[in-house]
């Protein structure tokens, strides 16, 4: 179900015009937006339909068709579908992460990883909703109680654009599974390869189920208020939040909310540099520092400080920043100029009020920088803990220092801001982190790590607390939040009662 065949262009040889798609059929829209290459500017990597008010509204009208049938379709087959969608995905995965890369920006192997990560979700999803959609039955010699799991309705499903497969697909996996019909609306930083990954999805399952939105300022707002949409399931910033949230509050709708993070990482005395900064290093700047679990402040020891400052800056300056195609980089450039800007800005103003800017890494092709959003790595130090670049979300491939006296400082540091996302603690005494982590006000809390373990999504319900966000995803924690509980009580004892009465009268 691909509208997007190459068409020939002044711009480029390898154009990609991607249609509207409402009730799985390819509709042309009077506008389109172009989606630039954020490594090359000079490249258009495809040309993108822009939804009206009136598209989104006959995609939510399709969507709420469907979902008065789908609901009834029993879980297993909505599980087959699922998992033939997701093989369907894997057979195009080198495709998809290629296109990624060249609309996100980041590196081929981090977008591989989310394609991955996409399909993959699909597996889980299909592995563990048919238990938990299990009615769950109590009952004695008077009365049966039955809680049922039934499907909310229609959900709107709005993605960001710094891992938007992964992303996408836990949204669409516990949706589809659990009986709900879903609009999508990808973000116009990197709409294409998920338009594809999703109109693939779409073909397995019925008209109306899976729906693909693209468009600016009028889309989101439309879909967020629309009477018909039963809950809004959001990836994105703090401030988009918000508005997400008065929109939905418009009709009382159910709402999820994955929001920013501001992770610290809290190094503990007992810790070797040489040991934990390799590990922390992959944790500080997947996707250049663009995600919102990535660590973002590194809390250390006072005594340890300078030695720790030292290994961080030798492993950083390793990097080699430079377009996510070329196999010689390490670091890839942010996905857009207001990223980029924003970090130019925050580096400037930390440099004005004192702190320590070191820039470090190399440059793959420096000649080109000028045709990309390319920054190095930086480490801040000489900071305030209450310094901007320590508390805000910087989203980019910078990270500040500082030290601490004390754990009981380190904590109420680390506690300080209004972010919850996720955490880390790292020592060589596992029961100390284990103990000290149960004190940090984070969704998750990892302990000499930053990122999954063996154990991996299946296990562990991803979420943020405060202002990081509302709800839960993975696990079935996750399916959860695409269920109503509806609660059906008997009375046996007047139903027999009632028989008999009726059988008295005939």
């Amino acid at each position: 179900m691909h509208s997007g065949a190459p068409v020939k262009s002044d711009l480029t040889q390898d154009l990609i015009r991607l249609d509207l798609i409402l009730n799985l059929k390819p509709v042309p829209s009077e506008h389109y937006f172009e989606v630039r290459d954020p490594g090359n500017f000079a490249e258009v990597v495809g040309l993108v339909a822009t939804a009206t008010a009136k598209d989104v509204d006959v995609a939510v009208a399709g969507a709420y068709q469907a979902s008065l049938s789908w609901r009834d379709v029993p879980v297993r087959e909505r599980n087959e579908r699922l998992l033939a969608a997701a093989d369907a995905l894997e057979t195009i995965a080198g495709q998809l992460a290629t296109t990624l890369v060249r609309e996100q920006g980041m590196l081929l192997v981090e977008t591989r990883r989310d394609v991955a990560n996409g399909f993959q979700t699909l597996r889980e999803t299909a592995a563990i909703s048919e238990a938990f959609l299990q009615a769950e039955t109590i009952e004695d010699g008077e009365s049966l109680i039955s809680v049922e799991k039934a499907p909310i309705g229609v959900i709107a499903a709005i993605i960001p654009w710094n891992a938007p497969m992964g992303l996408a697909m836990a949204k669409v996996g516990p949706a589809l599974a659990c009986g709900n019909t879903i609009v999508l609306k990808p973000s116009p930083f990197a709409p294409i390869a998920l338009t594809q990954a999703l109109q693939t999805v779409a073909g397995f399952f019925p008209p109306g189920v899976v729906n693909i939105i693209n468009g600016d300022g009028e889309c989101g707002p439309a879909l967020t208020r629309h009477r018909l949409v039963r809950k809004v399931s959001f990836t994105g910033s703090i401030d988009t939040g918000r508005a997400v949230m008065a929109a939905a509050a418009e009709s009382i709708k159910n709402i999820g909310l994955e929001l920013g993070g501001n992770d610290p990482a809290i190094i503990l005395d007992d810790a070797n540099p040489a040991d934990v900064v390799p590990e922390l290093v992959k944790r500080i700047f997947p996707r250049s520092g663009q995600v919102c679990y990535a660590v973002k402040r590194i809390y250390v020891p006072r005594a340890l400080h300078d030695k720790f400052y030292d290994t961080l800056c030798e492993a950083i300056d390793q990097f080699q920043v430079g377009y996510g195609l070329d196999p010689r980089s390490t670091l890839a450039p942010v996905n857009n100029q207001n990223q980029y800007r924003f970090i130019q800005g925050l580096i400037e103003r930390t440099r004005n009020s004192g702190g320590k800017v070191r820039e470090l890494g190399k440059k793959v092709n420096p000649d080109t920088w000028q045709n990309g959003y390319y920054l190095l790595p930086a480490v801040i130090s000489n900071v305030a803990p209450t310094a901007e670049v320590v508390v805000c979300e910087q989203f980019g491939p910078i990270i500040p220092l500082v030290p601490y006296r004390t754990e009981a400082e380190a904590i109420q540091m680390a506690n300080s801001t209004e972010h919850g996302l996720a955490s880390s603690i790292w020592t060589s005494d596992f029961d100390r982190g284990f103990q000290l982590a149960k004190r940090v006000e984070a969704g998750v809390t990892f302990v000499n790590s930053h990122a999954r373990t063996s154990l991996g999504d299946r296990h562990l319900p991803f979420g943020g607390v405060k202002q990081s966000g509302i709800g839960r995803v993975r696990t079935t924690i996750g399916l959860a939040e695409y269920i109503e509980y509806h609660a059906i009580s008997l009375n046996k004892k007047n139903i027999k009662n009632d028989i008999k009465n009726v059988k008295g009268t005939n």
